[in-house]
């Protein structure tokens, strides 16, 4: 089996994973539609290549001490609150009074995705398992983790075109609270992680 076609049976395996990253996509494409969520996904993978580099140049470790899990799960936190109450505030709001830019929607993919602890603690499980296995030469991580990328990218897409044809099958009561949802659910995952970071913080404080 080749590398490339290894890592894109590898990447099916976040492809169900349900959290911040999918609620962004989805809400994204209530939002605005397919484009809008299309450019979430692309801000998504981008974020995943750079994570990737992270972990593979040896400082992925780094974050998943205890003390930088609490800085990643404290500035996601914020991040993701912050991004669910804008969701929130705008789902009432007609598509076309939504502030619009192609850059918007990227950055909150990359960043969303970025400041995910578990997004890290993926990566390096997925590189330890391919060391083990192919070794960590450039000629490995390439074709093997360019594959499981892509396999994310792409079922990205078919999630924000699912949502996106549903926005317009959905009336506007229900959009709103399809919106409404995804915003609740992104600050939910926002809090949840602000509150295990402080509770690490007072288990390490009173140790």
């Amino acid at each position: 089996m080749s590398l490339f076609l290894e890592g894109l049976l590898l990447g099916v395996v976040p492809v169900f994973f349900v959290g911040p990253v999918l609620f962004t996509l989805l809400g994204a494409s209530l939002e605005q539609g397919f484009g809008a969520g299309a450019r979430v996904a692309l801000g998504i993978a981008a974020s995943d290549v750079v994570a990737i580099a992270v972990c593979a140049a040896g400082l992925g470790p780094i974050l998943t001490l205890p003390t930088g899990q609490q800085v990643l799960h404290i500035a996601g936190g914020i991040i993701l609150i912050g991004f669910g109450a804008a969701m929130i505030h705008s789902a009432a709001a007609p598509p076309s009074s939504v502030k619009k830019g192609t850059g918007r929607h990227f950055l909150t993919g990359f960043v969303v995705n970025f400041v995910n602890p578990f997004v890290f603690t993926f990566w390096i499980g997925a590189l330890g398992g391919v060391q083990a296995r192919h070794g960590l030469g450039v000629d490995v991580l390439v074709p093997l983790f360019g594959g499981m990328v892509a396999t994310i990218l792409v079922t990205d897409l078919l999630k924000a075109a699912l949502a996106g044809a549903l926005m317009e099958k959905l009336g506007s009561a229900g959009l709103i609270w399809a919106r409404r949802i995804s915003g609740g659910l992104l600050a939910g995952a926002g809090i949840w992680l602000l509150v295990t970071a402080l509770i690490a913080m007072s288990s390490g404080a009173t140790a």
